[in-house]
């Protein structure tokens, strides 16, 4: 099981700091409920994407749960589960898409986040309308696209809006 967290700094920073971040203790197990913290576990490296030709190395966090013995990953942010591009960048790709038809990435690769994304904007949408946005989203695919991505844009980052959905259904927006 992977936890999301927001360290509030960069992709780039937080590989500069490498396994000297500044990583949270966990107080409860999220299955099983124990109030004892989780012991960390040691890392796992992930390789990440910042854009199409920039790649870097990043130390994923593990810890585990003494009462169920369940382990969790603490992931960044600014990642999200089994992909590796960087939120912001796979965003992008998406807003460029839709709005100006310019491809940065690999036309399979574009093809697969839009699938993800037509698949998850009804789920993307209700979330906007649990946390009391009120405006009309237009109906046309495209256009319903597009601004799904300003709304997540708009909100206080999109770091933000991955760990508050993350949260609140208990999976990426970009799930299967």
């Amino acid at each position: 099981m992977q936890l999301v967290y927001n360290f509030g700094i960069s992709l780039e920073d937080y590989a500069a700091r490498g396994k000297k971040n500044e990583f949270p203790v966990i107080e409860s197990c999220p299955i099983c409920m124990a109030r004892k913290a989780l012991k960390r576990h040691g890392f796992y490296w992930r390789n990440a994407g910042s854009d199409s030709e920039k790649w870097l190395q990043l130390p994923i966090c593990r810890f585990w749960c003494r009462s169920c013995r369940h382990t969790f990953s603490l992931l960044p942010s600014f990642l999200l589960p089994y992909y590796q591009y960087s939120l912001k960048f796979i965003l992008d790709c998406l807003i460029y898409f839709f709005s100006k038809a310019r491809l940065l990435i690999y036309y399979q690769l574009l093809q697969f986040y839009r699938r993800r994304w037509a698949k998850n904007m009804n789920c993307i949408q209700a979330f906007f309308r649990e946390q009391g946005y009120q405006e009309i989203i237009p109906p046309e695919f495209k256009q319903r696209a597009i601004k799904l991505l300003e709304m997540i844009a708009a909100f206080p980052n999109a770091e933000t809006f991955s760990q508050r959905f993350h949260n609140h259904f208990r999976r990426n927006f970009m799930a299967n």
